[in-house]
């Protein structure tokens, strides 16, 4: 097996790359899968899964792929599993970064205006080095944002489906429903279990459905 390690300079073909697993592995989903996650995000209306616009839709794809665990690992973990054979050594190299992607909401600290991001995760306080063009050029220093990381040796990007995180989101039932069931002493740890981030991940992402805010935050989509 090759052992591939990522570096910035294979950013763009990432990001091709990950535009084209993330449609494959949505496109294992079954029927009942896609209706699982329309009613977990409250998007399930008239028999039929209601997205408005491509925000939605990457908020659902992403929601679908990394937070939906209906056997306890994600959909790119079980892609990896059953379709590796599908996969060249590039993207199976990438789908074992992608089944480890985990939930986080996140600060920016600083940008340099042109690719990477300083942030830092407002439970465990861990910083991450964000690879992102289009959010270096868009972002600003107390920013906070929610969404799917997927760690690299040296680097971190985000899957996609970020959320810009209000008052009112941090405020929804959802969101403080989770977080009142932290315990004090879990709080730096709580988002090491894949299940709490799919929690939160399922909050975060469903309030902003409610409260009409998935669109309020240009990123680089996956």
């Amino acid at each position: 097996m090759t052992q591939i390690t990522f570096t910035p300079a294979d950013y763009t073909e990432i990001r091709r790359r990950s535009v084209d697993l993330h449609s494959k592995i949505f496109k294992k989903l079954t029927k009942d899968d896609d209706k699982t996650c329309a009613k977990h995000l409250g998007v399930w209306r008239n028999k039929a899964v209601a997205l408005e616009s491509d925000e939605e839709v990457d908020l659902f794809a992403d929601y679908a792929i990394y937070g939906y665990r209906p056997h306890g690992f994600n959909m790119a973990e079980k892609y990896l599993r059953l379709f590796s054979r599908d996969a060249d050594e590039f993207e199976l190299a990438l789908l074992r970064h992608m089944r480890h992607a985990h939930y986080a909401i996140y600060q920016v600290d600083e940008t340099d205006g042109n690719e990477f991001l300083q942030a830092t995760d407002v439970f465990s306080k861990q910083t991450y080095r964000l690879l992102d063009r289009q959010m270096a050029q868009t972002a600003y220093t107390g920013l906070m944002l929610a969404g799917y990381l997927i760690d690299f040796d040296d680097f971190t990007i985000q899957t996609g489906g970020t959320v810009k995180v209000t008052r009112e989101i941090l405020q929804a039932d959802e969101v403080v429903h989770v977080i009142d069931h932290i315990e004090d002493e879990q709080l730096a740890s709580f988002l090491s279990d894949a299940a709490n981030g799919a929690k939160l991940a399922r909050a975060v992402v469903s309030a902003a459905f409610r409260l009409g805010q998935t669109g309020n935050f240009q990123h680089q989509a996956v």
